[in-house]
């Protein structure tokens, strides 16, 4: 199972970063900002156990992802939950990761908040064995970070060091783990950038590696038109 912890990286900045109060749920603060939804799975109470529920709340989530716009990203937290079983979480958020690398909802993202307590890690294992059994993988954002995402999130190009942790879970070899990191160092990157910024003697082998984490939409893709003709993707972190 896959776990990597870093930050994101130096963003050069342009303006003052917007306050938390500014900063809505759902609603841009201005031209390339990204919108950001909040849903808790305290809101099906603290017990949280077998399929059906787990289906309920799979049809909330799908609900919450089909209502982003293009780029939205939607953070789950696990505020108010004390127990979850595997049957829950695999049906519940399993599912939805395994829909999200099926090619369904696309251009949105999701990612876990989880506070740094043993409630929420013992909670947060079950999720992990079902994503890894999905062949699925999810980032994890610690709870307390949540405004520096926010800020970052509605101004992708302000300027100073966003502090976020962040981890991965599930399944994500080691070779894809250090490709996702080197995407998420740079904050924008091309194929042949990280290629440079790894030394890896194939460009095809690089591009099968990117192309792996935008399936499970661990990171973003932008095309644009090149002069000498044809295509070029930039690969950017989910935040």
């Amino acid at each position: 199972m896959a776990r990597i912890q870093t930050k994101t990286p130096t963003k050069p900045r342009r303006g003052a970063a917007p306050t938390d109060e500014q900063l809505l749920d759902g609603e841009p603060l201005r031209e390339g900002a990204v919108a950001m939804q909040q849903k808790s799975l305290g809101e099906f109470g603290p017990y949280l156990a077998m399929r059906p529920l787990g289906r309920q709340v799979q049809e909330a989530l799908d609900e919450a992802l089909r209502e982003l716009s293009p780029g939205g990203v939607l953070a789950l937290d696990f505020d108010g939950v004390e127990m979850m079983d595997y049957s829950f979480a695999d049906e519940a958020i399993g599912t939805i990761f395994s829909r999200m690398s099926g090619k369904e909802y696309p251009d949105r993202y999701m990612v876990l908040l989880v506070k740094d307590d043993p409630t929420s890690q013992a909670l947060l294992e079950n999720v992990e064995v079902a994503l890894a059994q999905r062949e699925a993988a999810a980032i994890v954002v610690p709870v307390d970070d949540l405004g520096e995402l926010r800020r970052t999130l509605a101004n992708p190009d302000a300027e100073g060091e966003a502090e976020i942790d962040w981890r991965v879970i599930g399944k994500l070899p080691e070779h894809l783990i250090e490709t996702l990191d080197a995407v998420m160092k740079r904050g924008s990157a091309t194929v042949r950038d990280v290629v440079e910024a790894l030394s890896l003697e194939s460009v095809t082998a690089c591009n099968n590696r990117i192309a792996r984490l935008h399936q499970l939409r661990l990171v973003r893709r932008k095309a644009a038109i090149v002069p000498e003709g044809g295509r070029l993707y930039c690969y950017s972190g989910v935040f």
